[in-house]
């Protein structure tokens, strides 16, 4: 029983019963009938109980234990300055840029550099809401950009040819209100936290959401999953959840 979801159902119906069951309401009534009043009584009682059961039960709670040793927390690295590696640039979201090559003065001499189609298109069985919506990240000479249905390229980024794609094999279900990636993440482990496993199968990697609740731990240089991630490079972010459809 969720207790906010039974609440606004029963609200009237509490407040009314109690009004009937008031000793000046019922014995006015036309036919005085003492078994009906009893049987309300009943209900109230029955339902109070339900809603105080479910006030302290929340079925949406899922309980366990969090180690109480600490984790050193690594520190953290700088950003080159032609680099973007994340949403906002840095962990701060700053969205800054140090480069100062284009400027005021000359961002209207740019011309296009280059053009990457991705072949990303509306499929017949997704939903209405389908959009294009990432800010790619670039670190070193690579972009990293994922498409509506999260397929996920890598980009030489001074030419914009592919390096490498990933494909997550997305099927749309009726579950989802939209179709969209708004972006990937980057991680590049270091040897002093990461185990010796990690740091030879997959130190750096990119992240990737995808629609059906999986995340996926993709290798950077070569577009692999990471073997030491989760199951195999994915993780089910869906898993142990107690309702998984609308």
């Amino acid at each position: 029983f969720d207790f906010w979801a039974l609440t606004p159902r029963s609200d009237i119906l509490v407040f009314f019963g109690i009004w009937l069951i008031l000793p000046f309401v019922w014995r006015r009534l036309v036919i005085p009938a003492s078994g009906a009043v009893a049987a309300l009584v009943v209900a109230l009682l029955i339902s109070g109980g339900i809603l105080t059961w479910a006030g302290f039960n929340d079925p949406q709670e899922i309980n366990g234990t969090l180690s109480a040793n600490a984790t050193p927390a690594e520190a953290i690295s700088p950003v080159a300055d032609q680099d973007w590696p994340a949403y906002g640039r840095n962990q701060e979201g700053q969205r800054f840029s140090p480069l100062k090559q284009i400027n005021a003065d000359n961002v209207h001499n740019l011309k296009e550099a280059w053009v990457f189609r991705t072949g990303d298109v509306k499929q017949p069985n997704d939903p209405g809401e389908i959009t294009n919506e990432v800010t790619p990240i670039k670190v070193g000479d690579t972009l990293y950009l994922c498409t509506a249905h999260q397929r996920l390229f890598a980009l030489d980024a001074a030419s914009g040819k592919e390096k490498w794609h990933y494909d997550p094999e997305l099927k749309t279900n009726e579950s989802f209100q939209h179709v969209t990636c708004r972006g990937v993440s980057y991680h590049e482990a270091k040897a002093e936290t990461a185990s010796p496993e990690v740091m030879a199968d997959c130190p750096r990697r990119i992240i990737l959401p995808v629609n059906d609740g999986r995340l996926i731990a993709i290798n950077a240089e070569n577009g692999k999953l990471c073997e030491t991630f989760a199951n195999k490079g994915v993780l089910n972010l869906q898993s142990n959840m107690p309702d998984t459809k609308p």
